[in-house]
């Protein structure tokens, strides 16, 4: 990760190798543009005019060795209208322009975009937010490259700068909190792109156990621990695989001793071809992504450790492969759960609720204060939600606002949908407690039906990231591939819980 630091200066004064000046909507300066300005002459309403730059969001243009500044490059970068800015657009604008500048040998290099002026925001979260883009931005996955490009003048440093000296602390407080952030979902991101044939259920157990901290404890339960444990859901859907599952669980003590932890379940399948309802061909490969529900949890306790922040957590996940040897579980198979439950199977690649199940009873077990579960469920959000946000169903009002705030805030968003009890009968089965499958109509809802059988009365929200986990054309501050879909939305509502 480059470095990021924070000051207080003005353009004309920095020697970096560039000079980044937001450009408002209708040739608008900020006041580090109309100071650059005054110290330069002419040169930039000339400029302006000369190459039709407009301030239109997103558009730059580079002036370099202009006389009366020290900096070799001044960028002018367009941020549109200064009354729709919000912070998201703050992430977008800083991801551009480090992309830019990485590739163009600038190596040090200040950003004047906190002097933009976001409704309801202070310096110090505008901050927070530029960080965010330049780290997640400037995130790549090429370590399967025999011949990677090598960029041998890339971006080394940045400065964010900010208006007034009286601020600079909570500016770098700011920084500290976006490079935890950025940290635990590049983490994620990396769990998520490797390959199916490295990602395995072992190396998931083994990336848990490579997180350090001296209030972090965890366990990797292989399988005949597992099969001693009674997590009975989890061995039929692993049958298929030569793989042996793992059930893994993190505990964080950083809060009070004795409160109730959250607790935080994410499914980690590994690989999912479906099993004997096997999926259809094209884009199977991009199933090694059905283990996003794990490594955003995993992404979460790599932010939360780096925070040091005051809460307890619980970590559960459970991992395997769903494929189609000999042994494979079938459609028609009854299913024990560890919490006793019995599942009809009727469909082999709903596959990640049931081993979902035992998580979950098992996470319900240690009496948590709440329960927030992580899946790349079903297709059927997809079609509902698209990429841009994740589906969230849930049994407790303040636990579903509150991460609603938090999605609106970080821009990793979510939406509501209901569980009325009528959706409860979809998932009656007339041979066993219920079955896997509730039919076509409303098959993210009937997922989440399925399981609020195994949290008991606890409050809970399901969040399922299929949609929003992975986008295989890239974002605005992801590269394609996984893009860490949750980590930003339960950090932040975490810090919410504690402060």
């Amino acid at each position: 990760m480059i470095e990021i630091s924070v000051k207080a200066g003005h353009a004309h004064k920095q020697r970096d190798d560039a000079v980044v000046i937001p450009l408002l909507e209708g040739r608008k300066l900020t006041e580090s543009g109309k100071t650059l300005q005054q110290e330069t002459g002419k040169v930039l309403p000339s400029f302006l005019r000369k190459f039709d730059l407009t301030g239109k969001f997103g558009e730059s243009a580079i002036l370099y060795d202009v006389d009366g500044a020290h900096s070799q490059r001044i960028v002018l970068l367009g941020a549109g209208e200064e009354k729709k800015l919000n912070l998201q657009k703050l992430r977008t604008l800083a991801a551009k322009a480090a992309r830019g500048l990485d590739k163009s040998g600038a190596r040090d290099v200040s950003f004047y975009l906190p002097e933009l002026q976001v409704r309801g925001t202070d310096v110090s979260e505008r901050v927070q937010a530029i960080a965010e883009g330049v780290w997640l931005g400037l995130y790549s996955f090429e370590k399967y490259k025999s011949k990677p490009e090598e960029n041998k003048r890339a971006l080394r440093s940045l400065t964010i700068m900010i208006p007034s000296r009286k601020d600079l602390d909570d500016a770098a407080d700011a920084v500290s909190r976006a490079k935890a952030v950025a940290l635990g979902t590049n983490f994620a991101r990396d769990l998520a792109n490797e390959p199916g044939n490295v990602c395995t259920p072992e190396y998931l157990g083994d990336q848990a156990k490579a997180l350090r901290h001296n209030k972090l404890k965890v366990t990797v339960m292989d399988k005949k621990a597992i099969e001693k444990a009674g997590f009975r859901a989890l061995l039929a859907v692993n049958q298929g695989s030569a793989k042996e599952p793992r059930f893994i669980v993190l505990e964080y003590s950083g809060g009070k001793k004795g409160d109730a932890p959250v607790a935080l379940v994410g499914k980690g399948l590994t690989f999912d071809a479906g099993g004997i309802s096997i999926k259809p061909g094209p884009q199977m490969d991009e199933m090694k992504f059905d283990m996003c529900g794990s490594a955003s949890v995993l992404g979460i306790f790599k932010a939360v450790t780096e925070m040091n922040l005051p809460v307890n957590l619980l970590g559960v996940i459970p991992s395997t492969e769903n494929l189609l040897g000999s042994a494979a579980y079938k459609p028609g198979d009854i299913i024990t759960s560890y919490k006793g439950i019995t599942i009809e199977v009727l469909n082999t690649d709903a596959e990640g609720r049931i081993i979902l199940s035992d998580a979950l009873a098992y996470a319900a077990e240690k009496k948590p204060a709440e329960i927030i579960d992580f899946a790349t469920l079903t297709g059927a959000c997809v079609i509902a939600l698209g990429a841009h946000a994740s589906g969230l169903i849930g049994t407790d009002e303040k636990l579903k606002r509150s991460l609603m705030l938090s999605g609106d805030y970080t821009y990793d968003r979510v939406w509501e949908l209901p569980m009325y009890e009528e959706y409860q009968e979809q998932i009656k089965s007339e041979i066993a407690d219920i079955k896997n499958i509730g039919g076509r109509e409303a098959g993210t809802i009937t997922a989440a039906c399925f399981l609020s059988r195994f949290v008991d009365d606890i409050p809970w929200a399901h969040l399922d990231i299929a949609g929003t986990a992975w986008n295989m054309k890239g974002t605005e501050i992801s590269a394609k591939g996984a893009t860490g879909a949750g980590v930003r939305l339960v950090v932040d509502y975490l810090s919410r819980k504690v402060a």
